[in-house]
């Protein structure tokens, strides 16, 4: 991955070589790129960057040689992710259920092997950046698919075989642990987390302005980083949108009976960026009468669209902002009842527009294994919603009344 450096600030890039491209599958890499990796497209309306720590380096350079420092020692020579749970137990059951562990996903795999190879090298820098994962994927492809760890326990702790952590200890069974201050900061995150000035941008905002959308955020000001809520308790379990507790806790939501009809007030009270922060996601209220009818629906979510005539269009862009807040109202009839209910769709621009159309824009492209693997990253991106939210109101009975939130 390269890296553009100034004295203040380091941006990181992926490319994306267009003489690699060989007719449709650009278009389809892009549709994907945009919303997974930083690949190069038109500029955007900003300078964007975080500060320069050589901690980062994609992909993170070979360990080296082992050398172990008493007898018996070689036990930890091995730096995959089972060999840490050894120990480390409670962090190793966390991670395993997390997105960091399924970094290498069926719908990456089902569609790396059609890209030239520093294309596949640039993919592999986010979701599984040890240059041992790197040569082990260019050795074995699809066939070792399953040794690739994803965002593992080296990738973030070790460096030339040295662990790297929030603190230091002197004697470990690995030697001295030295002590990282990055571990505690936003910035740890934002390699991974926020396109750079030269990322796809689309009505002046990059696709992935995480980094940003919190560093204009109270939330920086008040020093509230990203460890602080996505692994709180230092839980390695990295829990986001996907998790409806985490989602609770950044979007809040109330309901009243009005004389009028229902009114919903929904606000960003706990996300330190735009609440969903990809383009992935979105969140639909719906307000409706006891008879199903009349319906208010409203999505939150950043709409996009994506051809080859008109390259990206942002349909609208109705994301909250953290501490925004919105009031939605629908009309009914004094003496009906109502609902109120939110659900949330985590995945739902993969499994509605991104997998089909890789599917399509590929079609000359995959093996039988390929398109088994995104037909399967498409099924489960299908299944990761949950409802958010259930309220029953009751109809006018002379005042405003909260409305009854059901379990």
């Amino acid at each position: 991955m390269s890296a553009k450096a100034s004295t203040a600030v380091k941006t990181w890039r992926i490319r994306l070589p267009n003489s690699a491209c060989f007719p449709g599958q650009c278009a389809g890499w892009v549709l994907v790129c945009a919303t997974i990796l930083s690949c190069t497209a038109l500029g955007a309306a900003e300078t964007i960057g975080f500060p320069e720590h050589p901690h980062w380096e994609f992909p993170i350079p070979a360990q080296g040689p082992f050398r172990p420092a008493a007898p018996g020692a070689e036990a930890i020579a091995d730096l995959s992710a089972n060999a840490c749970g050894l120990c480390h137990q409670s962090q190793f059951t966390a991670w395993q259920e997390s997105l960091h562990a399924a970094a290498v996903s069926a719908g990456l795999l089902g569609q790396i092997s059609t890209f030239d190879t520093t294309t596949q090298e640039d993919c592999l820098s986010c979701h599984s950046p040890r240059q041992e994962m790197l040569e082990h994927w260019q050795e074995k492809g699809l066939e070792g698919a399953d040794a690739l760890s994803g965002i593992d326990c080296a990738t973030c702790h070790v460096r030339g075989r040295v662990r790297h952590g929030p603190r230091a200890f002197a004697e470990t069974p690995h030697g001295p642990v030295q002590e990282l201050p990055l571990f505690r900061q936003a910035e740890f995150c934002a390699p991974c987390h926020q396109f750079d000035d030269t990322g796809l941008s689309v009505n002046g905002k990059p696709l992935e302005n995480t980094y940003v959308e919190w560093q204009r955020s109270r939330y920086a000001r008040d020093g509230v980083t990203c460890q602080k809520c996505h692994m709180p308790e230092n839980l390695h379990a990295f829990k986001g949108i996907h998790d409806k507790e985490t989602t609770r806790r950044g979007l809040l939501v109330h309901g009243w009976r009005t004389r009028d009809g229902l009114r919903v007030r929904a606000g960003n009270v706990g996300a330190g960026h735009a609440l969903p922060t990809y383009v992935t996601p979105r969140i639909l209220i719906r307000l409706e009468g006891s008879e199903g009818e009349p319906v208010l629906e409203h999505i939150i979510a950043r709409k996009m669209r994506w051809s080859r005539d008109e390259g990206w269009v942002e349909i609208a862009d109705d994301r909250l902002l953290p501490d925004q807040w919105i009031t939605l109202d629908l009309s009914l009839p004094e003496g009906q009842n109502g609902r109120v209910s939110v659900h949330v769709e985590p995945d739902y621009d993969y499994h509605e527009r991104v997998y089909p159309a890789l599917l399509k824009m590929l079609t000359d492209s995959l093996s039988t294994e390929e398109r088994s693997l995104l037909q399967q990253a498409r099924g489960e991106s299908g299944t990761t919603a949950y409802r958010l939210y259930q309220f029953v109101c009751p109809e006018w009975s002379g005042h405003d009344k909260p409305c009854n939130e059901q379990p």
